[in-house]
């Protein structure tokens, strides 16, 4: 049986700020860290679209990282 023991998790929110020479999309990540096991993921992408409504660049996507310690 594996052990499963919750170590943190970030909250990563990607805008586009522009775009370059070619027409790519120029991107800028936003990190908050220390995120509770306890929230869902319904709760963060709801929390994460309040945050972007704060910003004037475009959200284009919401990442949650987690890590957990095996053993």
């Amino acid at each position: 049986m594996v052990d499963v023991h919750f170590l943190n998790a970030t909250l990563r929110l990607k805008y586009v700020t522009g775009s370059d020479e070619q027409n790519e999309p120029i991107f800028i990540t936003k990190s908050y860290r220390n995120i509770s096991p306890s929230h869902n993921e319904g709760d963060l992408v709801a929390v994460a679209h309040v945050i972007a409504s704060l910003s004037s660049q475009t959200l284009a996507s919401i990442v949650k990282q987690e890590t957990n310690e095996l053993s």
